[in-house]
């Protein structure tokens, strides 16, 4: 019998906990470490803090750089930010250490180029060590990149690929809630935006990972954000939302070819949001009209995307892959994980 693969978890908020628990409930997975700064999780065993009925006998350690110098694993799961400049070294880290790395990291979806040395620097480390890093998730990730272009496959020519994501905030977690701005009066909205503490993180990384895989160039990339104004009051279990007030964004990035719009990307994600969908467009021969109605879950399509992206990414080439460059992620089969081929170190 196979030897279970074994994973390490590094960061442990809602996303991170979501996606440990259902590594410990998956056939052939096997947790053997975990890490996260929380002073609560500290010296925890990780079963009863995911709230599983038994102990994993893994102790949560409450020092990454400690963990960093002695981790092994076939695997981490990196789920601590969404920016490339934070966790630019705990991928350097797990890497050198011979892990493969699979992030929620949205910046780490895909290089634009403004981030392009820094993949080009963790994907010669990769390399060097023969392992695969890889940035994933639901958004960026799949509803409004990956998702699109399997839509692309029976297309002989496309000429435009529209995407619009509308999400009702208001069932999601609260970090998420604070990240939208919910609840925010239109001049805190403002400076947050300024601040750069409400947006979606991925948007202009999705354009870029559609165009790569098509072949476009791009003239230029546009992203917008505005405030969602809520109509009345607005109750969630987290927050009041008055009227007037925002109650989360609209977010649009546009890539342009040859002058023309050609990726169109509409996020809207506030709480009350109406008719929550994912809906795609392709635009070419012959056209292309999705739409999945009540729209991907956001935190649990995450985990499953994290969790189901590993076969993939463990019988991957070695280097800094995006969603594009993989074979066709799909839902997690044991036997694919048993048979895979080895890397060589």
């Amino acid at each position: 019998m196979a030897r279970p693969l074994k994973v390490v978890h590094v960061g442990l908020g809602p996303i991170g906990q979501g996606i440990a628990r259902l590594v410990a409930e998956t056939e052939g997975l096997q947790i053997v470490g975990a890490t996260d700064p929380f002073p609560d999780h500290a010296g925890k065993d990780l079963g009863p803090l995911l709230g599983l009925a038994r102990r994993l006998r893994v102790k949560v350690d409450g020092n990454p750089e400690h963990f960093f110098r002695r981790a092994r694993a076939d695997v981490a799961v990196l789920s601590t930010s969404s920016a490339l400049k934070t966790v630019k070294a705990q991928v350097a880290a797990l890497v050198q250490r011979g892990m493969n790395v699979v992030s929620t990291c949205e910046e780490l979806a895909f290089p634009t180029p403004e981030r392009a040395a820094t993949f080009r620097e963790l994907d010669r480390l990769a390399k060097r060590k023969k392992v695969t890093v890889l940035g994933t998730g639901v958004n960026p990730g799949y509803a409004m990149d990956a998702l699109a272009l399997v839509l692309t496959a029976p297309c002989a020519r496309v000429d435009r690929v529209a995407v619009t994501r509308v999400v009702d905030a208001g069932t999601r977690r609260l970090p998420l809630q604070r990240k939208v701005g919910a609840g925010l009066n239109l001049s805190q909205f403002r400076r947050a935006i300024t601040e750069g503490t409400v947006r979606h993180v991925g948007l202009v990384e999705s354009v870029h990972m559609i165009a790569a895989a098509l072949g476009w160039k791009l003239d230029r990339v546009e992203e917008t954000l505005e405030p969602a104004i809520a109509p009345r009051d607005l109750d969630t279990e987290y927050l009041r939302i008055p009227a007037g007030a925002a109650a989360g964004i609209k977010q649009y990035a546009r890539g342009y070819r040859n002058g023309d719009v050609a990726i169109s990307l509409d996020l809207q994600m506030y709480v009350g949001a109406e008719s929550p969908r994912d809906h795609v467009l392709v635009a070419g021969l012959p056209p292309i009209d999705m739409t999945i109605s009540g729209g991907v879950a956001g935190d649990a399509a995450t985990a499953a995307i994290v969790v189901n992206a590993i076969p993939k990414v463990l019988s991957a080439p070695a280097g800094v892959l995006t969603m594009k460059d993989l074979p066709l992620v799909h839902r997690y089969n044991p036997a694919e994980v048993k048979s895979r081929p080895a890397k060589k170190r």
